[in-house]
């Protein structure tokens, strides 16, 4: 719902408006820098950057009375330009391999112990399948989360698979036995597939994008009906995905050590 025009501005707005303040300004400020910037009211701005300050969103300056960006926000910060890397490195690399396959290709990237898209490239075909940007996704169903799963410390394989697995579709594979058995096959071979067990109809083949520290930051994938999935297209499907994915790998790395930049997509 649109607030009326002239409408007191909500809560969650008036933090908004104090935390982009700070985000613009570069430097500390004090409570009637920000009530004047923000067009709040000292007492209302007082109280909200009081309760920032105990979430670690800011810090207090007790000799200047002013305050800045805290720990909280700054790893939020690095949060948001890890996944900005993982994009840049990624889509140029998606870019070419939808163009060679004619079918949609995306990237994952791993948050904790799930994972979300942040980028796509759709098939040209009349039908074909698609992603919606910013979906949450557990990690261990689908090729994309399996393929990220498959190369994490077995502490944090146990904390996934410890937890409640509620199928999909009827294809759905929610046995940690059987999860566990397919990751083995996965670190062999360096690829997973999937078809039916997130969406109807679906086949997806999909492998692993490295840090710099050697853990998967995320994945890239195809996806393709399963109609078109044969033998003779999965063997071929899953040599470009697994080179595709390597060639991400080495992007984000050279990123990550400055020697390349990011490009804005």
């Amino acid at each position: 719902m649109t607030p009326e025009p002239g409408a007191p501005a909500s809560t969650t707005e008036r933090v908004a408006r104090i935390l982009m303040a700070f985000g613009r300004a570069g430097q500390p400020l004090g409570v009637s820098e920000v009530a004047r910037a923000c067009d709040l009211s000292k007492a209302v701005v007082h109280r909200i950057l009081q309760t920032l300050v105990r979430e670690g969103l800011l810090r207090a300056d007790a000799g200047s009375r002013k305050y800045a960006l805290g720990p909280a926000a700054l790893a939020l910060g690095q949060e948001a330009a890890r996944g900005d890397a993982l994009r840049s490195a990624a889509m140029p690399v998606i870019s070419h391999l939808a163009e060679v396959t004619g079918e949609t290709t995306t990237v994952t990237e791993r948050v904790g112990h799930g994972r979300h898209y942040v980028g796509q490239i759709e098939s040209f075909r009349p039908i074909r399948i698609t992603i919606r940007i910013g979906d949450q996704v557990p990690l261990w169903s689908g090729a994309s989360g399996l393929s990220i799963l498959a190369f994490m410390d077995d502490d944090d394989v146990d904390y996934v698979l410890g937890g409640e697995l509620t199928a999909f579709t009827e294809a759905t594979v929610t046995d940690p036995i059987e999860i566990r058995e397919r990751l083995t096959a996965i670190r062999e071979r360096g690829w997973a597939k999937t078809a039916g067990e997130r969406v109807p109809f679906s086949s997806s083949i999909a492998a692993p994008i490295f840090d710099v520290d050697g853990t998967p930051a995320g994945s890239l994938s195809i996806a393709i009906l399963a109609d078109r999935a044969d033998g003779h297209a999965e063997q071929e499907l899953s040599r470009l995905v697994v080179t595709s994915a390597a060639d991400a790998s080495t992007r984000l790395q050279r990123i990550r050590r400055g020697v390349e930049s990011p490009r804005r997509r």
